[in-house]
């Protein structure tokens, strides 16, 4: 399979299933190869050592029938279907070098040229097999539950709702719900995440990942086609199609620029000659040098491989970017948008307290989470997760009505509740108790408020913490010169609170979806490249409407990759500056093979003008050695170096989250530092980025003692 050095490589099919039939020629090249070469020393011997050009000629021709197989047939094609590509070019200089007496040299163009093409291939097979190799991370065969046996089939058998066992030291098949067992999945070929990561019953694993030490059974959830590394697969086979600025004007360039070369080569030859009466052997040369120089293969190969090797090089960071202008277009960014809750901070809310005063604390838990129950809000999880914790029952709900970015409300037993923030509750003139606001501000919980058409019946205070890269992050797209901006749902002091710990540049909250998409239009007219970051669900409009939008997280992949532009295939902030780090690489490879391909070209031209080229030197440096050099230029993206470290969550983890005083009955949450609770360190709590050693970003020295305010005693953690 020969790759023709035109725009036309930017359509492979990296992913396709059926393998191109190769052709006798292929499967036994160097069969061909040699012996060519060998009969092309001895024809130059013959030409340098006698005076008969017959036979040396004879035997060059010969060399090229041996070598040009691959050049012909895609020559042939190419003319089928109207076009004017470097095989042509090349062949047309081969055959025509015999004409002047110049065989070998024509001989040595195709061999070259031939041999160039081989090592193209492999190294563009190389590219396409590290991304095929994204198929064939799940294995063939499954263990299926019969009754109580387990009976290996194969993978493309299983049907879903199917369970299926998985052994230790064996990867998984096909994407499921763990429903029973709990081990330790290595998700590192997926994710890019090196440390394992823990499961247990009704949580999602997926197809290729590693079981590393427990058996477990899966309910199979999605079939072969449908797996996360089949999306992943289809992903960024639609990306090679979705081309960059750069490959679209290379494509028109090489249509235009093939033509106009073969007509300035035929003027080389003819003009001189029959206008001002100039030697036609030496022109006529000069003309087939012209053709061979001038090749576009290495103009039109320098973008489009460079691309499908930082798509692959990204993919294995588990970062998935859906087309090569995404790659481009991170020199074009100025600014990075981000959702709050799920984007910068776990997204995991817990509840802290609920704060009672016309009814119990169970009462208002128990309505609160009855009308959770029908949302899909991370709050409304939260709550519902709590009151499973205290056995609080649920009511049937009736009348049910969403406020986006404002609250929920519905009809309980008759009587109209409401749950939501103080958007929705300051229309219902209800007595909210100032002392308590202003405590739950202080403490950095979210105030969740629960009241019917009358009263405030309670308030449940919600908590999130910051991700434990999110500082990491913003402080190396500050140092790579970015602008940030926080646009959130939650309210403005919860946003200002995790802006000024992130120091980030411009802090909006309490936005609606819809206000949210209308801040990202603003900022658009502010700066020349907005990046939305979000969850890829309540964001969506957003995402869309920015210039690039980057989904966080394996949740809800089907509707991510729908949705963003790049996808984070885990939870890891970080890995957004991994992407930015390894476009710009590949940007800068680009330009550097384009403009290497230029200036050779020219300076080979005017050489070649001036009678200074040679064909020999035409094809082995202006021509296979700039195609070379372009291809090993572009593998450099491979080389990219991880340089952020992995973060040991466990070590930022409170199990506790009051303190409270066994003298004076004082009670008082954790605080927060930078974003996250404090960590108990000997007897004080100190900020957990002095537990960070990450030398992307410096440690914080503040702690506090654990003594009570009011009797000096010491606090114990619950």
């Amino acid at each position: 399979m020969y790759i023709n050095c035109s725009a036309e490589v930017c359509n492979l099919d990296i992913l396709s299933e059926e393998e191109e039939h190769e052709s006798f020629f292929e499967e036994h090249y160097w069969y061909f190869i040699i012996p060519a070469s060998i009969l092309l020393a001895i024809s130059i011997i013959l030409d340098f050592f006698t005076k008969e050009p017959f036979l040396s000629q004879l035997i060059a021709a010969i060399s090229i029938l041996l070598s040009s197989y691959g050049v012909v047939s895609e020559a042939i094609k190419n003319v089928k279907e109207r076009k004017i590509t470097a095989n042509l070019l090349m062949l047309i200089a081969a055959v025509a070098s015999f004409f002047i007496l110049h065989g070998q040299e024509g001989a040595t163009a195709i061999l070259l040229y031939s041999i160039a093409e081989h090592i193209e291939e492999l190294t563009t097979e190389k590219s396409k097999s590290a991304i095929k190799q994204l198929l064939e991370l799940a294995p063939d065969e499954a263990l299926l539950k019969k009754d109580k046996e387990y009976i290996r089939v194969p993978t493309s058998s299983v049907e879903l709702g199917n369970i299926i066992g998985v052994k230790p030291g064996m990867k998984i098949p096909l994407d499921g719900i763990i429903v029973k067992g709990n081990c330790y999945v290595n998700e590192s070929a997926i994710t890019g995440e090196s440390i394992p990561v823990f499961k247990k019953v009704n949580d999602e694993v997926y197809a290729g990942t590693l079981v590393t030490d427990n058996f477990i059974d899966i309910k199979i959830t999605k079939d072969s086609s449908n797996t996360l590394v089949a999306q992943i697969a289809r992903s960024i086979q639609d990306a090679l199609k979705n081309k960059s600025k750069k490959e679209k004007f290379i494509e028109r360039f090489a249509r235009y620029y093939t033509p106009i070369i073969l007509a300035s080569a035929i003027f080389v030859m003819i003009v001189p000659p029959l206008v001002f009466n100039l030697d036609f052997n030496s022109w006529f040369y000069k003309g087939l040098v012209l053709l061979v120089v001038s090749c576009p293969c290495a103009l039109t190969l320098s973008t489009p491989l460079t691309n499908i090797a930082a798509l692959t090089k990204l993919a294995r960071e588990g970062i998935l970017v859906k087309g090569n202008r995404y790659i481009e277009l991170v020199n074009e960014l100025e600014l990075f948008a981000f959702d709050k809750t799920g984007t910068l901070t776990e997204g995991n809310l817990r509840v802290y307290e609920i704060k009672s005063y016309n009814s119990s604390a169970q009462d208002v838990l128990s309505i609160a989470a009855s009308l959770e129950n029908l949302s899909e809000h991370p709050i409304a999880k939260a709550i519902l997760r709590y009151a499973k914790e205290q056995a609080v029952p649920l009511i049937s709900v009736e009348q049910f009505e969403i406020f986006p970015g404002k609250g929920i409300k519905g009809k309980i037993n008759g009587e109209i509740y409401f749950v939501g923030n103080n958007a929705l509750i300051k229309n219902l003139d209800y007595e909210i108790p100032r002392q308590d606001m202003e405590e739950i501000e202080r403490t950095g919980t979210i105030p969740i408020l629960v009241g019917n058409e009358k009263n405030l019946l309670g308030i449940i205070t919600i908590r999130d913490v910051l991700r434990l890269d999110a500082p990491i992050l913003i402080n190396g797209l500050k140092e790579r010169k970015y602008k940030t901006v926080l646009i959130s749902g939650d309210k403005q002091t919860v946003c200002n609170s995790i802006g000024s710990s992130l120091d980030i540049d411009e802090i909006r909250g309490e936005l609606i979806p819809e206000q949210k998409n209308q801040e990202i239009l603003e900022l658009k007219k502010k700066y020349k490249g907005v990046a939305m970051v979000g969850d890829g669900i309540n964001d969506a409009p957003a995402l869309t409407t920015s210039d690039l939008g980057i989904a966080i997280g394996a949740s809800a992949t089907d509707l991510t990759l729908e949705t963003a532009d790049v996808i984070i295939m885990n939870d890891r902030l970080v890995n957004i500056l991994k992407y930015i780090d390894i476009s710009k690489k590949a940007n800068r490879i680009i330009k550097q093979n384009i403009w290497t391909s230029i200036i050779i070209k020219v300076s080979f031209a005017i050489l070649t003008v001036l009678g200074l080229m040679t064909l020999w030197l035409a094809v082995g440096i202006g021509d296979v050695g700039v195609s070379l050099l372009v291809f090993a230029n572009g593998l450099r993206v491979f080389r990219y170096k991880n340089v952020f470290e992995s973060i040991d969550a466990e070590m930022m983890k409170n199990e506790a989250k009051i303190l409270v005083c066994n003298n004076c009955q004082t009670r008082k949450i954790i605080p927060q530092h930078h974003g996250r609770d404090m960590i108990l360190e000997d007897d004080k709590l100190v900020c957990w980025r002095k537990m960070l050693i990450d030398e992307n970003l410096e440690p914080c020295e503040e702690e506090l003692p654990l003594d009570c305010p009011i009797c000096n005693q010491k606090y114990d953690l619950q």
